[in-house]
């Protein structure tokens, strides 16, 4: 369910975890397309977001992966579990991988890396310090996909409850709403 629209339904993720939620969504499970597809349209997504340089077919599917281990994590978040193992373990190893380094200061945490926005690596090292910033400040909880398995795409859930399901109660909440009542009709 894109949401590059102003008037999306879909509300952004607040500072840099909003860099994570277009990372996560560059992959549209329910249009049946992937922004990682191919290093071209990777540079279209990339630059959109800043980021110049080239990649290579072994560089987007590192990516690829570290976004699907992602979704799980966001998926998991819906249970208010821990990150999944798996979930750290890639981003440990695209951590290493990028040559983002963490550098500690009075404020806190930084992760150093490719601060010339070139190429995969400007991309790994964003999502990755966005990424420790969010688990650091308590707001990666709130990043989830959507539970419909048909959409799963990355929102951020607003709700006061924290218990939001949907990338869009409008849209996908209201799907899964109808679907419900009409196997309720059925029986």
């Amino acid at each position: 369910m894109p949401d590059s629209d102003p008037a999306s339904p879909v509300a952004s993720a607040p500072g840099a975890l909003e860099f994570v939620r277009a990372f996560v969504n560059t992959r549209d499970v329910e249009a049946g397309t992937d922004r990682f597809a191919d290093p071209a349209s990777w540079a279209g997504w990339a630059g959109e977001h800043g980021i110049r340089g080239a990649t290579d077919a072994e560089a987007l599917a590192r990516a690829i992966d570290l976004r699907e281990s992602l979704r799980q994590a966001l998926l998991a978040n819906h249970d208010r579990l821990p990150l999944p193992a798996s979930t750290a373990a890639a981003l440990t190893d695209a951590a290493r991988r990028s040559g983002t380094a963490v550098t500690f200061t009075p404020e806190g945490v930084v992760l150093a890396g490719h601060a010339d926005d070139r190429g995969m690596d400007a991309v790994i090292s964003r999502v990755l310090g966005a990424t420790a910033a969010a688990l650091a400040d308590g707001t990666w909880a709130r990043l989830k996909v959507c539970a419909n398995d048909r959409c799963q795409w990355a929102f951020y859930d607003h709700s006061r409850s924290r218990t939001g399901r949907w990338c869009s109660m409008q849209i996908c909440g209201n799907r899964v709403k109808q679907a419900r009542w009409r196997t309720g009709q059925a029986t």
